[in-house]
């Protein structure tokens, strides 16, 4: 067997060279953990040496694509650890929007917080015209740490992005489509084969440059918001809002003036 993973189906797909990956934790909505982030990140690291590959379907088992992290497998973490945690999350979202095939994500029907980071590493989304997408970072007691903020905002403009984040909003897939955040809405199989047929038509050549053109344009600042990002994500961590129940009340803005301070590389101006 050429792929042997515990949380990722991988399905070769000869007639479009084509590879699928399906997110297999359907009985936790498919909640990224650690083993599910070092078999993301193995097999990007496989996919860099296959240029023979055109396009990759980042999928999930189930109608959920991924509800965002594991809460149960952080919360037994130390700090060292859960800041490795969302270094390798990180990592793995640099790593797939850095690969020389064309990555699509199908969003499937339902995507929350860090889902949908996970999903801006992809240079394409698709999603079922039925989809939400819930912005439910700062309900979940997270800071966008991985293109929630920068890349979000390049796709869809700051003002959407702002208010989406903001709001907590729940985006439904025609709005999300008219904004730029997806490509295309289904109802069957035929929008991604038609898709799949066409980036197998282009010259692979032409494609992997085109692509490379794009993400040299952003990388840059990508990476200059990342180190901004993940300072603010560690000083919210440091509240332990994300462990709480949803009846719980949430650490003061007096009492999270002290993480920023402490967990800020730089002082703010």
């Amino acid at each position: 067997m050429l792929f042997n993973y515990n949380t990722l189906k991988v399905v070769l797909d000869t007639a479009h060279r084509s590879i699928k990956v399906f997110l297999n934790r359907p009985e936790e909505e498919n909640r990224l953990n650690i083993e599910m982030l070092f078999e993301l990140e193995s097999l990007a690291n496989w996919l860099t040496s296959h240029l023979e590959v055109n396009s990759v379907v980042i999928s999930s088992e189930g109608d959920t694509f991924c509800e965002g992290f594991d809460f149960k497998e952080l919360k037994v973490m130390c700090d060292e650890k859960r800041f490795k945690y969302l270094a390798r999350f990180q990592k793995v979202v640099q790593a797939y929007k850095a690969l020389p095939q064309t990555i699509i994500c199908d969003m499937k029907s339902s995507t929350s917080s860090m889902g949908l980071e996970l999903a801006l590493a992809a240079d394409i989304r698709i999603a079922n015209q039925n989809a939400k997408f819930n912005f439910s970072f700062l309900n979940e007691g997270w800071v966008p740490m991985c293109g929630g903020i920068s890349v979000l905002s390049e796709l869809v403009g700051k003002g959407n992005a702002w208010q989406w984040v903001l709001s907590s909003k729940i985006v439904e897939s025609e709005k999300a489509m008219n904004a730029g955040f997806i490509l295309d809405q289904y109802n069957d199989e035929s929008v991604l084969t038609n898709l799949l047929q066409t980036i197998a038509k282009q010259s692979p050549v032409a494609r992997i440059q085109t692509k490379r053109a794009f993400y040299d344009t952003v990388h840059r600042q990508f990476d200059e918001s990342l180190h901004f990002d993940t300072a603010c994500a560690q000083a919210s961590m440091k509240t332990d809002d994300w462990k709480k129940e949803e009846d719980e009340e949430f650490t003061q803005a007096r009492d999270f003036s002290y993480q920023v301070k402490t967990n800020f590389s730089t002082p703010l101006a």
